[in-house]
């Protein structure tokens, strides 16, 4: 080897925290006690060609210390997948390996003795962990402090409510140092300050390098905890990704198939006329666009409130959102609207005709409608992404065209105005007096 020449050691990637290839569960429908028992001791009973698949060919990969959210409507498969990959549910074809210590909130107070006290169960679970009994005891106070509900870790488990449970369960959980911490919709119960105590704990748990896979319809929660997200639909993975894109296109889909929900309709042919904007339009070529195209979004403006092209705007002022909306085939129940969101992907305000319950009755093909949208941005300074989109039809025919960043909307205050020390600025009234 020439002095010119360096030799470089190939080092390898770190394995994955959770792998899983080609994952399918099956269950068997419409087959008799008696067959499950001929095939259960080895029978020639032909097993039932009948079945359903709750998971089919799911393949993904979860890096170390990597927060990632599994969303999708009820019965797509998201607790099946979890309650295999804890082990509790064996997998009818398919394989994953899952790498470190492994800790499973699943179904509520699954584990749980129910005549066992809070303090008798924490200890059993530290014991099922492998934990021994000793160090569980050390960890008894922290433990007892976080879920905090007092008394009642030395009653009965069966005397607690889901929220008491769910404390309970949490505090165990993260107290017994997991590498990969399994969430399944628990902490969609409790109240509001012991959701934020898990969410600023569970932040902590990722920067120490845990491992978070949660499954969960908040999907707020997603957009502001996971990097990454999968969308399961009826088995199958529909989307795998970045979390904002993965909650970007199922909100996107969920409303379509919500369909046009019976609203009130206007006549096109009754609707005055208007022209669009004498501005230019957004530039909307670049954008990402979902949908279908059966309608769709052919210009939109965003404008100041006297029509001149938007640049940046101040807190208080008025925003116009203009959407041109043409039909490709002859539809009904047209709908048109847009969406703020925040640099954290979550929707901060969202209107249109269907908000508004005033639908256009049906467009023809080739028909066309100019949607007009006026709304105050009563909002923090910063940066928000403008959405715009359309739909039509219902169930049997729906269509829909959506476009993702259509704009940005930039908001800045003056040194004279009001600080808006929250997201956003509600209308109020104070009152101070004098009191003896």
């Amino acid at each position: 080897m020439s002095a010119a020449e360096t030799s470089v050691a190939s080092v390898p990637p770190p394995a994955a925290a959770v792998s899983v290839r080609g994952l399918e569960k099956r269950y068997q429908t419409g087959a008799g006690l008696l067959a499950h028992l001929r095939r259960a001791v080895g029978g020639s009973g032909a097993p039932d060609a009948r079945s359903s698949a709750a998971l089919h060919e799911v393949s993904f990969e979860i890096a170390r210390g990597e927060a990632f959210g599994i969303i999708g409507r009820n019965g797509a498969g998201k607790s099946t997948l979890l309650q295999i990959l804890a082990g509790t549910l064996q997998p009818t074809a398919g394989g994953f390996t899952v790498r470190g210590r492994v800790t499973a909130l699943l179904e509520l107070g699954s584990g749980f003795n129910p005549e066992f006290s809070g303090r008798e169960n924490i200890l059993l679970s530290g014991a099922i962990l492998g934990i021994p009994r000793a160090e569980m005891e050390r960890r008894f106070d922290s433990i007892a402090a976080f879920a905090d509900i007092g008394d009642f870790l030395e009653q009965p488990v069966k005397t607690y409510s889901t929220g008491m449970m769910m404390r309970v369960a949490f505090a165990v959980a993260i107290s017994v140092e997991p590498d990969i911490l399994i969430i399944d919709e628990a902490l969609s119960v409790g109240d509001i300050v012991f959701q934020q105590k898990c969410s600023r704990r569970l932040r902590e748990l990722i920067d120490a390098g845990v491992t978070l896979l949660v499954v969960t319809h908040d999907l707020a929660f997603v957009l502001s905890m996971c990097r990454r997200a999968m969308w399961l639909d009826r088995g199958r993975v529909r989307f795998l990704g970045e979390a904002g894109a993965c909650v970007r296109e199922y909100v996107t889909a969920m409303s379509a198939l919500a369909g046009n929900i019976p609203a009130p309709a206007m006549d096109a042919a009754g609707l005055e006329d208007a022209s669009p904007p004498g501005a230019d339009p957004l530039g909307l070529a670049g954008c990402e666009r979902l949908g279908d195209g059966g309608v769709r979004v052919e210009k939109a403006w965003l404008l100041h409130a006297d029509g001149t092209p938007a640049g940046g705007f101040r807190v208080g002022d008025w925003a116009h959102a203009v959407v041109l909306v043409r039909a490709a085939r002859a539809v009904n129940g047209v709908s048109a609207g847009c969406e703020l969101r925040n640099r954290h992907g979550q929707v901060v305000f969202a209107t249109g005709l269907r908000v508004a319950r005033r639908l256009i009755a049906a467009l023809p093909a080739g028909g066309a409608a100019l949607v007009s949208i006026r709304f105050r941005l009563e909002l923090q300074p910063g940066q928000y992404s403008l959405d715009v989109g359309c739909g039509a039809g219902g169930d049997s025919d729906n269509t829909w065209d959506r476009i993702l960043n259509a704009a940005v909307v930039d908001i800045a205050s003056t040194p004279e105005q009001e600080v808006v020390h929250g997201l956003v600025r509600l209308p109020y009234e104070i009152a101070v007096g004098r009191s003896a």
